[in-house]
């Protein structure tokens, strides 16, 4: 509804605002950020980018800068990469020439500065924050950042993680392997950067040929919304979902400027049905990789019997993906396990967090076995 209205908003017409609102309902990027609790923060801070830049571009008053200043807020508040909602501001501005830049430099000026205060008040009285790791994360490899920007358009428009079902999920795990360490994998990195470019050029040539400058908006907002990632460590589907807003008006506007006929007609109801058989297929395979958590989770469970409370256990290793989810993970076990049985306080060390210091309080160590889905006590 937000993506219709605000499409609307920006004087497209009622055949392109409908258009992008159906792409970006089916689109099967928004697996993650709809199936993943963690995620649940890329969906409010994309649902008040939205509401913010509908309120701004629909009602040209100064009366609606607070609420448009309390969207930006309450963005920034389930998610710091919300900070994109500025030249998003500023874009929707240009486009409908609504007001002064001053004006735009208040309504995000105050929230950024409230913001600022409850970070530096939760920093003082809540230590423990992520800043310095996520600083020290930083991926500035110029090579890298335009392959992200390639692979995430190329994640938007085509449902790629489900391929993976008919190529193999061991597959998937060689290209990651050959992102994150494109020295040792030169070949796979460059064959799939290449393959990236040509197929994010081509389709995007296509696209201008139709609709000349009236690209400009939708790439630029696709690029504001993403841009901040092209700098992290690691490629997220999660982090598609308000992007992907930017694509479906690019696709909506597509679609609906070409000559009606039975092949494009077709075409369009094809991309819909493939898009939304893949996020059906993905929501299933969530919901298998969920049960199997629960399974193994319950498999520990009833091989910690003889463990006491306040214990410290050590993993060798950890159930790897299912159907190529990341499920579980040293930063989300703990977390999974204290959900699920509260009763039992166990404290859980990695082979990833290892320290020696901590050495002396382990009680007992287990491992995994994939062969048999089970844990086994080794020590």
């Amino acid at each position: 509804m937000l993506v219709y209205n605000f499409s609307t908003k920006l004087n497209y017409s009622i055949k392109a605002s409908f258009y992008s609102a159906l792409i970006f309902s089916v689109l099967s990027c928004h697996a993650e950020a709809l199936l993943f609790i963690n995620c649940i923060n890329e969906l409010f801070s994309a649902v008040f980018i939205l509401t913010g830049l509908f309120l701004f571009s629909k009602y040209n008053t100064s009366k609606i800068y607070f609420p448009v200043a309390m969207s930006f807020l309450f963005a920034l508040l389930s998610r710091e990469s919300a900070v994109c909602y500025i030249p998003l501001l500023f874009l929707v501005n240009y486009r409908l020439k609504l007001t002064g830049w001053k004006n735009i430099a208040l309504i995000t000026a105050v929230p950024v500065l409230i913001y600022m205060s409850f970070r530096i008040f939760s920093e003082t009285y809540f230590p423990g924050s992520n800043l310095s790791s996520t600083i020290d994360s930083l991926d500035l490899n110029p090579v890298k950042i335009i392959y992200k920007m390639f692979h995430y358009f190329i994640n938007m428009i085509i449902p790629v993680k489900v391929l993976f079902e008919f190529l193999g999920f061991g597959y998937l795990e060689s290209l990651i392997a050959a992102f994150r360490k494109p020295v040792d994998n030169l070949f796979v990195f460059i064959s799939l950067s290449l393959s990236a470019l040509i197929i994010c050029v081509s389709l995007i040539y296509f696209i201008f040929k139709t609709l000349r400058k009236e690209i400009a908006f939708p790439l630029m907002f696709i690029f504001f919304s993403i841009a901040i990632y092209f700098l992290s460590f690691n490629t997220a589907e999660r982090f598609l979902y308000l992007p992907s807003a930017g694509l479906s008006i690019l696709l909506g506007l597509f679609f609906s400027e070409l000559k009606s006929t039975k092949i494009l007609f077709l075409s369009f109801i094809l991309f819909l049905l493939i898009h939304s058989a893949s996020f059906l297929s993905r929501t299933y395979r969530h919901k298998q990789a969920a049960n199997y958590s629960a399974e193994v989770m319950n498999d520990l469970y009833s091989k910690t019997t003889d463990i006491k409370n306040g214990d410290y256990i050590l993993f060798e290793n950890i159930p790897p993906k299912k159907f190529g989810i990341f499920f579980l993970s040293p930063y989300n076990f703990q977390s999974n396990w204290d959900y699920n049985f509260p009763d039992k306080k166990i404290n859980f060390i990695f082979k990833e967090t290892y320290k020696e210091n901590i050495k002396d309080l382990i009680n007992s160590v287990y491992k995994f076995s994939v062969e048999r889905n089970e844990f086994e006590r080794v020590k």
